[in-house]
């Protein structure tokens, strides 16, 4: 049922004024899904491609139904865990942005539940210092950091009446599988599981069935996006030419906001720094830097002062930064997963976007296997006096 505001029946309308504050007015397809379920209490596992509103599938329903039952929050009544700081970052502020100024009954929700962030690059006294003092109802976690506060006895989780996994089919990587049993052991068995994520092939399906048990499946099949409002195209180099060729495709695209994947950490800062030798303003982030250097990128990056990202795929999980309009990878992955996610960064909230891999041989023929298997055309591109052109003008 949608209500007269355009969102789902049952959901507050407080929350729906906030949501037009975002231009969000109408549920998306996963939205009017998932929903429903979470509301009457039911756990859910849920796959939607990127872009597509996850992340206010599950804090929707969630908030309201903990604001509404206030018998108490002075404990972790909603754990979030995702698998990187940038998204535990994203998560929290999403849950600020539904929380912040809102009233219920003379009570401001954000203070009542008190949400705090947890990750293992934060100073972990000072986290601890605040689950002592604020009680917080509402936790955003990273695995590692959140199991090493139950190892010192610092957090109790056995009153969590909500767990969400958010991008679940990295968090039960089969490194990371004994994590989530350890932690399962330490909540409330009777929360409500909620996993979602843009990709989840059969066999971490049957991983997290077996790891949250009886659980409701959705599944909302809008790759129309990825094929519609993507444009996809191919530029070849050498491996040595990627840097050269990216630099004349920005030089001919001039994107408003580029995000660039490498799949190696130790080229990130070579990039950079070949773009900057070359007075293209970019920035870098991947897991070794420093919290406050990632930070100062990735806002440098949204607030558009660096209009080029260079990153590991530390940022093509769940992030969703507003305006970018070309996703550029360095290498092709074999993986088609790893291709949806990238390309998930661009033509987001109904925008359009372009995503290009600048690739070997070898990264062309994994190419062609991707575009295969989801279904996509992908258009060879060429670099001709600093524009992008099709081969087919050169026949």
């Amino acid at each position: 049922m949608i209500n007269s505001l355009g969102f789902i029946d049952g959901i507050d309308i407080i929350f729906s004024e906030k949501l037009r504050k975002k231009n969000i007015q109408t549920p998306t397809a996963i939205q009017k899904l998932v929903i429903p379920y979470i509301l009457n209490g039911q756990s859910i596992m849920f796959r939607s491609q990127t872009g597509t509103g996850k992340t206010f599938a599950y804090l929707l329903p969630v908030l309201q139904n903990i604001i509404k039952d206030r018998c108490d929050t002075n404990h972790c009544r909603v754990l979030v865990i995702a698998p990187t700081l940038e998204l535990c970052s994203q998560i929290k502020t999403e849950i600020d942005f539904l929380l912040d100024g809102l009233e219920i009954d003379g009570c401001l929700a954000h203070e009542m539940l008190k949400p705090q962030l947890i990750s293992g690059s934060g100073n972990i006294d000072r986290q601890i210092e605040g689950i002592k003092k604020n009680r917080p109802a509402v936790i955003t976690a990273n695995m590692g950091r959140l199991l090493q506060l139950l190892h010192m006895k610092k957090l109790r989780l056995n009153k969590v009446e909500y767990i969400i996994f958010d991008e679940a089919d990295r968090l039960i990587a089969e490194e990371c599988s004994g994590e989530i049993e350890e932690l399962l052991r330490n909540v409330n068995p009777d929360a409500v599981k909620i996993a979602c994520s843009a990709t989840l092939s059969p066999k971490n399906r049957l991983r997290l069935t077996s790891l949250l048990g009886d659980i409701n499946v959705c599944e909302s099949d809008e790759q129309e996006i990825l094929r519609n409002s993507i444009l996809h195209w191919a530029l070849w180099a050498e491996e040595r030419g990627k840097i050269d060729a990216l630099r004349s495709f920005l030089s001919a695209a001039r994107p408003k906001k580029a995000l660039v994947f490498s799949d190696r950490a130790s080229s990130v800062d070579e990039i950079v720094s070949k773009l900057n030798h070359h007075k293209y303003s970019a920035a870098g982030i991947y897991s070794g830097m420093e919290k406050k250097e990632r930070k100062n990128a990735l806002d440098d990056f949204r607030s558009g002062k660096v209009p080029v990202l260079i990153s590991s795929d530390i940022a093509a999980r769940g992030l969703d930064i507003e305006n970018i309009t070309h996703v550029i990878t360095m290498n092709v992955s074999q993986d088609a997963e790893v291709y949806i996610h990238r390309a998930g960064r661009t033509a987001r909230a109904g925008k359009k976007g372009v995503m290009i891999s600048i690739g070997s041989e070898k990264d062309l023929r994994y190419l062609r296997c991707i575009e295969k298997k989801l279904g996509l055309v992908v258009y060879p591109k060429i670099l001709y006096k600093g524009r992008i052109c099709s081969p087919e003008e050169f026949e």
